[in-house]
């Protein structure tokens, strides 16, 4: 086992991550952790462990960024030169693995992709090939999603890869249930957990709200782009603003019939994503709704917990909501209830092995 891990984190505020981070330290590793901070996140979250800033990202400035990128892991690599044999760096995301190891080839590292945003870019073939490269080359490559391994390599998986889906933080478990909210289908709660965000998100809520008054739906957290501000202008449209992930969660999901999750399949990398709010919706019995067409569509249609529909239809959003039933959303609750919440929980023995075993 690695005497040292260093995490390189893609922001200070990503749970993901800082689920991630938690973890090892909780299984013994040695770990310090480093991150650039955004310059218009101002939210304070807390953690069991220290974070190190390496420097301020500004929206915008790709040209600024990268050479930050360049100079502070440069800078950070040299800070561990004298322990290189004894040290792996962890690194979250496409655009930290592609500049740290092409400043610090020699340096021992693992991959993490929790999204494949290359895969939007006109350059999409080129860095899809230095990506593979990336995973060749680490000593562990960590996928968040199952649909990600099939973009990839397709049925054969190399040995050096390891599945760790976003599941919920563990603190979920010492947390006090909630009574879920009664049925009423007169007055149906929708709700979206999450930074708002995709044309089809809004689409759909924009739908709803317009069409549907006696019904209402709940937008948990933020930040709030002005394309959501609109949203604002309806009654049965209620903004609650950032909350603490996983304190508030119980109580959210007490009080939504269906949560959203209909990301824009118009990008590639949405297509065979698996965010954590499968995860949510299984642990709290909540149907879910997700985009036709999609990695994740095949997956709710497995289990049977949820809905897809094409969010930026307007006909067809009307025909799912005009369509529903209590027997329909009672048989999605109960294929959550039926799903053991122990898989829902983020708890990564076969990741650790890995680790120790590196």
């Amino acid at each position: 086992m690695a005497n040292k891990i260093v995490f390189i984190l893609l922001g200070t505020n990503v749970q993901r991550a800082n689920k991630r981070v938690a973890e090892l330290i909780e299984s013994g590793f040695d770990v310090e952790a480093y991150s650039f901070i955004r310059k218009d996140d101002s939210r304070v979250v807390e953690r069991p462990y220290k974070i190190n800033v390496l420097g301020t990202i500004k929206n915008g400035s790709y040209l600024s960024r990268i050479w930050l990128y360049i100079k502070s892991f440069r800078k950070l690599a040299n800070k561990y030169k004298a322990e290189w044999d004894n040290t792996i760096f962890y690194l979250d995301g496409f655009a930290t693995a592609l500049f740290f190891h092409y400043v610090n080839p020699k340096c021992k590292y693992i991959f993490e992709e929790a999204d494949m945003k290359h895969t939007n870019t006109r350059f999409s073939r080129i860095l899809e090939k230095i990506d593979k490269r990336i995973i060749r080359n680490s000593l562990l490559s960590v996928f968040t999603s199952e649909g990600f391994l099939q973009y990839h390599f397709g049925g054969e998986v190399p040995e050096n890869v390891c599945l760790v889906t976003n599941r919920l933080n563990k603190k979920i478990l010492d947390l006090p249930n909630v009574e879920n909210k009664s049925l009423d289908m007169e007055h149906l709660s929708f709700g979206f957990v999450g930074a708002p965000r995709y044309d089809s998100v809004y689409n759909f809520i924009d739908v709803f709200c317009r069409n549907y008054p006696q019904h209402t739906f709940h937008i948990f957290g933020g930040p709030i782009t002005p394309q959501f501000e609109v949203l604002k202008k309806y009654d049965n449209c209620v903004f609650h603003g950032f909350f603490n992930n996983p304190d508030a969660l119980p109580e959210i999901y007490s009080q939504i019939d269906i949560v959203l999750c209909t990301y824009d399949i118009k990008l590639e990398n949405v297509r065979y994503a698996e965010p954590n709010k499968i995860y949510e919706a299984m642990y709290f019995d909540t149907p879910i709704i997700v985009s036709k067409g999609t990695f994740l569509a095949e997956k709710v249609a497995r289990l049977g917990i949820g809905y897809d529909v094409d969010a930026l239809d307007d006909s067809a959003i009307c025909s799912f909501i005009d369509n529903l039933t209590a027997d329909s959303i009672q048989q999605k609750t109960a294929a959550c209830r039926s799903i053991e919440k122990a898989d829902c929980i983020n708890e990564n023995r076969k990741l650790i092995e890995k680790l120790r075993k590196i």
